[in-house]
Parts: structure tokens; sequence; C-alpha cells
């Protein structure tokens, strides 16, 4: 079991902060972002096109303020902003509660390559794009986690557009097996979120980059609100929260980022 000292800011801070970004007009820099689309009934941004988040069971009875109300809800465990297990892609890697805690606060890099993909679904984020973020930005940080913007996340909503068709094969971009294989051999990276439905690309039948990311315990994010964000190229914090599913390959999660000073 991996050891590592986080120092995470207090409870009440966090509430004010929450509190303070809540009270931002629309479209300023806020220091704490939301990563994650929303769930509502009926939402189909599942692989697979006939599973959605459901909604169902609905209970209203009298209460203390005139009404209580209790829902049910289904989902599968890949659908919406989610998290990718390990063991999702290697039955050796982790299971969703076995992700060490310290991996779920992270540094946060921001990989920008929206303007290059410019609605390419066939893009494929490689080496070389890596090393240019490096080379603009310094060193990838130790105990990160990078999120790749192919500019897509617009098209969340509209599986149509979003996936680029409404079966298999797909065309939506994702990473190269060595833009895989590059991030593993850094050491530095506890995981890799794409603001697109897989972080190997739409027309992949192999899935290599999900086999090395997981081959090395590195978790996915997928389905990452990356639209409208104003995250910088480094210097901001995630919070990674999955729901905790005991033997899962995978579920839903809440991703949050701030920016250097936001509990100061």
């Amino acid at each position: 079991m991996e050891c590592a000292r986080i120092r995470l800011p207090s409870l009440s801070m966090v509430l004010v902060m929450i509190t303070m970004t809540a009270l931002l007009p629309n479209r300023t820099t806020a220091a704490l972002i939301d990563l994650g689309h929303s769930y509502r009934f009926g939402t189909t941004t599942c692989w697979n096109p006939t599973q959605r988040f459901n909604i169902f069971d609905v209970h209203t009875g009298p209460g203390p303020n005139g009404v209580f109300i209790t829902e049910s809800f289904s989902t599968p465990e890949h659908c919406g902003t989610h998290l990718d297990a390990p063991f999702h892609f290697n039955p050796t890697g982790w299971k969703l509660q076995d992700i060490p805690l310290h991996r779920t606060v992270a540094e946060g890099v921001h990989v920008n390559v929206s303007s290059e993909v410019n609605g390419n679904g066939d893009f494929l984020l490689t080496v070389n794009h890596l090393k240019a973020w490096e080379q603009a930005n310094g060193p990838l940080p130790s105990r990160s986690v990078i999120l790749v913007n192919f500019g897509w996340a617009h098209k969340y909503g509209d599986r149509q557009s979003y996936y680029n068709g409404l079966q298999e094969p797909y065309r939506f971009p994702g990473l190269s097996r060595e833009a895989a294989q590059w991030i593993v051999d850094s050491g530095k990276v506890y995981g890799v979120g794409v603001d697109g439905p897989s972080v190997d690309a739409g027309r992949s039948t192999s899935y290599e980059a999900h086999g090395v990311l997981s081959r090395a315990n590195l978790y996915n994010l997928e389905n990452v609100a990356l639209n409208g964000t104003t995250l910088p190229p480094r210097g901001f914090k995630l919070v990674v929260q999955p729901v905790k599913i005991v033997g899962g390959t995978g579920g839903p999660v809440r991703i949050l980022a701030f920016t250097k000073g936001a509990f100061e």
C-alpha cells in the first residue's frame, strides 16, 4: 500500500469557497471549478446506447414542511462523467475501492489541443503533443492527473455528434498507445482524463491506451466537462471522488479543480 502525506483544506474553508464561487457571475473565472456533467433522467451518454441514467420509484408523503420526497436511480458504471478503475481493463488492477486515497488529490495538468483537433474525429494525441506541452510549461509535475481537452465536451448530450454516429465504429479523438506509454514511463501521473467518451479514439478496436494505462494502475476520467473552463496549463489542484463501489470497474465521479490561492 502506498503512503503519502497530503495537506487538505479544512471543511469550513471548502464550504466558504463553494459559497464564494456560487456568487460569481457567469463567465467569470472561478477559484473552484466543477468538471463534471450533470446526471439527469434519461442521460444516454453511456457506451452502450441502450443504457442510460434513470430515476424511478418516486414517492411522496406528508412531512414537516408539507411533503417528503424519495427517489431511486440506476446507472451503468461507465456513464456520464465517470472514472475507469484499472480493473476495467486489467484483471489484476485496482478495483474502484482499491485506488489509494492520496491518488484522488493531485496536481492538475491541462493539455489543450482543441485548436488542433478542430472537430476532427480521427485526431490522436501523440507523444509530440505532450513534449510540446512540457516545452511550453515545464516538466510534468509529480503526483499529477492529466486532463486532455479535445474541444469535444460541448457536444455532450447529443449522442450523434458526440460519438459521430449512433453505432460503432465511432469517431472521436483519443490517445495514441505511444502517448499513453509516455505518460506511464514518466512515473509522475496518477490518472488521465478526456473530454470525450473514451481515452481511446472512437475508431479503436484494441483499446491500447486503456491497456497501457490500466497495466500501470492509472485510472481514467471520461466525459470530463472541459467546455468553457478557464483552467491554466498547470498550477491547479484536482480532487477526484468516485462513488465507492466495492469490486467496481468504475463509477460516477465528481471532479473539482481549484486554482492556487483558492483557500487562502
